[in-house]
C-alpha cells in the first residue's frame, strides 16, 4: 500500500480540522499561519525564477526570429507578442509578495492570496493584447515560413495544414483555455484567502 504524502503547511490544519470536529477548520495558530507563510514565500520565489527563465528563452525565440525573417508582418507579430509578455508577466517579478518584518503572518497569507486573485484577473483580462501578434504573424505566413524553415514538403498535409487558417483557430482556442483557467485560478485564490480569514476570525 503506498504511503500518505505528508500534508503541506498550508493544509495540515485542515486534516485536523477534519478528524476533530467533522470538517469545520480550526482556528490556525500563529505557528501553524507562520509556516504556510514561509511556504508560501518559497514558492513565490521559485516561480519568479521559473518566470523569469521563460521570458529569457522567449525573449531569445521571438527576437531570433525578428532577426532571421524578411516578412514584416511576421516581426510586427514577434515584437508585438514579446511586449504582451512582458506587460503581462514582467509585474510577477517584483517583491511585494515577500512578507515584511514586522507584518503579521496571517496578514501576509490574506494579503498573498489576494494579490494571486487580482494577477490572476489582470492578465485574465489582458489575453486579447496576443490578437494582435498572433494575427499579424499567421498573416504574414508565419506557420507555414517555419515549416519551409524545417524542411517540411509543401505538398504534404501537415504543410497544408499550417499554411491555412487552423493555426490561427488553434491559437484562438489555446487562449480560450487558458481564460478559463485563469478564472478557476482566481477562484480558487479567493477562496484561500476567505478560508483564512474565516479562520482566524474563529
Amino acid at each position: 500500500m503506498p504511503e500518505r504524502e505528508p500534508d503541506m503547511p498550508e493544509t495540515a490544519w485542515k486534516s485536523q480540522a477534519e478528524e476533530e470536529t467533522g470538517g469545520a477548520p480550526p482556528t490556525p495558530s500563529p505557528e501553524r499561519l507562520c509556516a504556510m507563510a514561509r511556504s508560501r514565500e518559497r514558492l513565490h520565489a521559485r516561480l519568479t525564477r521559473a518566470i523569469l527563465a521563460a521570458m529569457v528563452v522567449l525573449a531569445g525565440v521571438f527576437l531570433y526570429n525578428v532577426y532571421r525573417v524578411d516578412q514584416p508582418w511576421i516581426r510586427l507579430g514577434q515584437v508585438w507578442t514579446l511586449g504582451v509578455v512582458v506587460y503581462l508577466f514582467g509585474p510577477a517579478l517584483d517583491g511585494t509578495q515577500r512578507k515584511g518584518a514586522g507584518e503579521p503572518c496571517a496578514v501576509f497569507l490574506t494579503r498573498h492570496h489576494d494579490e494571486r486573485r487580482r494577477g490572476y484577473l489582470r492578465i485574465r483580462g489582458r489575453l486579447f493584447l496576443f490578437l494582435p501578434g498572433i494575427g499579424a504573424s499567421w498573416w504574414g505566413g508565419g506557420p507555414a515560413a517555419a515549416a519551409k524553415a524545417r524542411g517540411l514538403d509543401p505538398s504534404s498535409r501537415l504543410f497544408h495544414f499550417l499554411a491555412g487558417p487552423w493555426p490561427f483557430l488553434l491559437a484562438l482556442t489555446a487562449l480560450g483555455v487558458v481564460w478559463l483557467a485563469l478564472g478557476k485560478a482566481a477562484e480558487k485564490a479567493a477562496h484561500d484567502r476567505d478560508e483564512i480569514d474565516r479562520g482566524i476570525a474563529q
